[in-house]
């Protein structure tokens, strides 16, 4: 698979100057922007890279960088391509160690199986095939030039943006896989003191955008993020990673790494036009992706307390948190408690608005009334009947149905609620378990232990809880159906399948989770 999504941002380490203060005494600022779209047919032309490229090169000489190639780099072939990258290593190491770097390519990039990643320029090809690999430029090639620098620079790589042609393409090179996307590199000294950003995730592709758009998302949200204040360049490309989601519903999310220096970590970019104090744009100050977690220990009721529930709560806590979840851990939520956290939730996804996903998880005890009706139970006395639990009880069905209404793409609920608790309950109706249950509207329900069924060891640490948080944190970005087959099968592992858990989804739109992999 083969798209041009990936950009760039860097800013001088020295104050950035605003109008009437002498350019003199900055720091020099070096940039290089590459758009390529004209490959052949075979290849698969592009509709936006150079319109993309230019907008990028429009904001950052707004941040006071100079191209050094006096304009961008435009449908280049392999020699004009290595030269543009030598004439930009050559002043950065003129300007010293004191000098700020940024470099945004768009245009059509693969990885190849075993073999890296590369940028395909443009050439007189009508295929993919082994002379065109041969002529692209290895980016592991490129990162090496940049080591050469002393100071720091900030790649920005905005490729994968569609599939490429030519069945027989495949065919020759092993299969798609072997040309699907980029792929982070190991993070070795090749990167040394680099800020990187790629358009999408490793091994998928990003958007070209349509032509009469003029632009794809991420240069997009690039070039608006370049005329706000100045930023640190983290602070920058998350913003551009949260918009980029957000334009498009979630489909497309960068991948930015931090390989800075100590002494370089808090470059920071922004436009000359904007005086220093300017507001910045009210843009995703609304978190995209927010989580509620209850955890209930139900202490005062003797032998039927669970003592580990919080402790549970606080790791899956942890684990959304840093996954890129704005969390709000309640704990021994009574009935109003539980329904006012659920309120808060669906406004704050009514607020974040369609690109938002909700993740409810729900650690305590929880009921069946007749195989049919689910119920959580609030913190405080356990009911002694049916009547009690009907009346006391926080139905799990209206929950969903309330969180279905919110402006989300999809909400993740997960109920770890297996527990008996038979002696408070012993009544007619009341079932081991809880029933299944399914959502039509963009809902992933699960349960730590599938319908009709409870767990060996009622009051232990949860055993799901543990695996689901162990999983989320992946450094490879993970959807939801593959979280919970894998939480399944740790488990099931674990218990000697005593204990199943059991989930479904009606999501339409997959929903990742990864590990948070900037590390300055």
């Amino acid at each position: 698979m083969i798209s041009r999504r990936h950009l760039l941002l860097l800013g001088g380490a020295a104050a950035l100057p605003w109008p009437g203060r002498a350019q003199g005494s900055l720091a020099p600022r070096h940039a290089l922007i590459i758009g390529n779209a004209a490959y052949s047919e075979g290849i698969g032309t592009l509709a936006n890279p150079v319109r993309d490229a230019r907008l990028v090169a429009e904001g950052i000489q707004e941040c006071g960088f100079s191209l050094v190639t006096g304009d961008i780099v435009q449908d280049a072939g392999r020699s004009e391509m290595m030269s543009a990258f030598r004439a930009y290593v050559d002043a950065m190491q003129a300007s010293g160690p004191e000098a700020t770097g940024f470099v945004y390519y768009s245009g059509h990039g693969a990885a190849r199986e075993g073999e890296g990643n590369f940028l395909i320029p443009v050439e007189d090809a009508d295929m993919l095939d082994e002379a065109l690999w041969d002529d692209s430029i290895s980016l592991d090639w490129v990162m090496g030039k940049l080591t050469d620098c002393e100071a720091p620079t900030v790649l920005s790589i905005d490729a994968c943006r569609n599939v490429l042609k030519l069945p027989e393409a495949e065919r020759a090179l092993g299969g798609g896989e072997s040309f699907r996307g980029l792929r982070r590199s190991a993070g070795s000294a090749e990167e040394r003191n680099m800020f990187i950003s790629f358009a999408t995730w490793e091994g998928e592709t990003a958007s070209d955008g349509r032509a009469d758009d003029g632009n794809g998302p991420y240069a997009k949200a690039l070039g608006t993020r370049l005329l706000e204040p100045a930023v640190t360049v983290r602070d920058m490309f998350e913003n551009v990673r949260l918009d980029v989601l957000e334009m498009t519903l979630q489909r497309q999310e960068p991948m930015n790494l931090s390989r800075l220096q100590r002494r370089s970590s808090d470059i920071r970019i922004g436009a000359w036009s904007r005086a220093p104090g300017a507001p910045m744009a009210p843009v995703s100050q609304n978190p995209l992706r927010v989580a509620l977690v209850f955890s209930n220990d139900y202490a005062g009721n003797g032998d039927y307390a669970l003592p580990n529930t919080h402790a549970d709560g606080e790791k899956v806590s942890t684990a959304l948190s840093e996954s890129g979840y704005k969390v709000r851990h309640i704990r021994n939520a009574d009935l109003a408690g539980f329904n006012d956290g659920l309120a808060m939730l669906r406004n704050a996804l009514n607020a974040a608005g369609p690109a938002s996903v909700g993740v409810v998880y729900f650690a305590g005890y929880g009921a069946s009334l007749f195989g049919e009706d689910n119920y959580l139970i609030p913190n405080g006395p356990l009911p002694r009947n049916e009547y009690e639990v009907a009346e006391s009880g926080a139905k799990l069905q209206d929950a969903v149905e309330f969180l279905e209404d919110s402006a989300a793409q999809a909400v993740v609920l997960m109920v770890d609620c297996g527990r008996k608790y038979d002696s408070p309950l012993e009544t007619k109706g009341l079932e081991p378990g809880f029933a299944d249950y399914t959502s039509d509207a963009n809902v992933v329900i699960a349960y730590a232990d599938k319908p009709g069924t409870t767990r060996p060891d009622a009051t232990g640490p949860s055993i799901f809880a543990d695996a689901f948080a162990r999983r989320i944190q992946s450094p490879d970005r993970i959807d939801i159906n593959k979280v919970m087959l894998q939480v399944s099968g740790d488990v099931i592992a674990e218990t000697a399948n005593q204990q199943q858990p059991w989930f479904q989804s009606s999501v339409r739109l997959p929903i990742f989770f990864r590990a948070d992999l900037d590390e300055a």
